[in-house]
């Protein structure tokens, strides 16, 4: 996973810290540093569904950047 992606989401993160969106991206950013994560299937789901809505073109990259990284 590229870290330009890890920031750009790691800043939403931190700009939205009471929204369910940003702690769940969080701890999908956690896992992603961790070279044993098993992300579970309903995260993936969740995942894909914030890609779909997001209009900032350089976060949906990011998401979709960590979505390859975690699911493939």
């Amino acid at each position: 996973m590229q870290e330009y992606s890890r920031i750009l989401i790691e800043q939403y993160c931190r700009t939205h810290k009471s929204t369910k969106k940003s702690k769940f991206l969080w701890d999908l950013v956690e896992l992603s540093y961790d070279m044993e994560c098993e992300p579970e299937e309903w995260e993936a789901l969740q995942l894909e569904r914030y890609i779909n809505q997001e209009r900032n073109p350089e976060l949906r990259e990011a998401l979709e950047d960590l979505d390859e990284f975690l699911f493939g």
